[in-house]
């Protein structure tokens, strides 16, 4: 796989969510839109440790739905999403490959912001999103 040029978001990062002005402050310059493959989309909820709702993504079976945002400096970019995401803690950044919406786009190595496993996801009552989309404003009740 080639080094990551770019950053696939599922979430509160991509465009019109709550947190695309942390993108914006990052450098970002463009998104398209894409999906992963291989991973299962979640939804936490908001808790005690959580102020708001927000999705995770974890390996198996499944596609993901979002966008891959590309950067003017991708390495200062990564500092402040490593920030934001806890990078180490709640989650991980790691390599993976995304498929453009655009017609004939080649697959497009970006780093992926993942949950260390089903049972962390689990263990923050996470609700698996079978569509592998994610809305804030479409947020399970109950």
């Amino acid at each position: 796989m080639d080094a990551p040029e770019a950053v696939f978001v599922y979430g509160t990062l991509k465009q019109g969510e709550r947190n695309f002005s942390v993108s914006q402050q990052a450098g970002w310059v463009r998104s398209v839109q894409a999906y992963i493959e291989g991973f299962r989309l979640f939804h936490i909820p908001q808790g005690d440790l959580r102020p708001y709702a927000y999705p995770a993504v974890v390996r198996g079976q499944g596609r993901v739905f979002g966008e891959v945002q590309w950067f003017a400096n991708l390495s200062h970019a990564l500092k402040l999403l490593d920030a934001l995401e806890d990078e180490g803690g709640e989650y991980l950044r790691i390599p993976t490959t995304a498929y453009l919406y655009r017609q004939a786009a080649p697959p497009c190595a970006v780093w992926l912001y993942t949950y260390p496993s089903l049972q962390a996801v689990q263990s923050v009552s996470g609700l698996w999103l079978p569509e592998g989309v994610w809305r804030e404003e479409k947020e399970p009740k109950g």
